[in-house]
């Protein structure tokens, strides 16, 4: 039989947050994963793109069924990378440097009360570095906190 002593720190970290104030951490929780097939097939169908070499990026202003301001959708087609392990390494990458790069798109969604879903489509032939990699993330991201402060309320 176990016995499992909570720690008060670990308590203040997971302490309940209201829908008004989310705290931006670097993290990359389950709400905000691009999980519904339907938001998925939209976002591909309408959603605006732009493209930033090795990466396309699809996004589209929607309501999400959570309260995170963005839900990601990191794709490495067959095509391009052909074994497994290439294809979740590169995934893998994406979703690290959306995790640590993500602050300043979720300040500008939650300023003007807006959410969206998006899809980093990896286009290149071969693996780059994590370096590279988040370099490319923060300039689309970038790019796109930009589009998101020209809206208005």
């Amino acid at each position: 039989m176990r016995l499992y002593v909570f720690n008060p720190y670990f308590l203040s970290i997971f302490a309940c947050v209201s829908n008004e104030e989310i705290i931006i951490r670097k993290n990359y929780r389950k709400a905000e994963h691009l999980c519904s097939r339907n938001l998925i097939t939209t976002v591909f169908e309408k959603g605006r793109s732009l493209y930033y070499s090795p990466f396309k990026v699809i996004w589209l202003d929607t309501q999400l069924a959570t309260s995170v301001p963005a839900q990601l959708l990191p794709v490495a087609p067959k095509r391009y990378l052909r074994k497994a392990w290439q294809r979740n390494l590169m995934k893998r990458l994406i979703r690290e440097a959306y995790r640590q790069n993500k602050a300043p798109l979720y300040s500008v969604l939650q300023a003007k009360q807006r959410q969206c879903a998006l899809a980093i489509i990896f286009t290149g032939k071969k693996i780059i570095a994590s370096d590279e990699t988040e370099a490319a993330i923060i300039l689309i991201l970038r790019r796109l906190t930009d589009e998101y402060e020209k809206v208005a309320v």
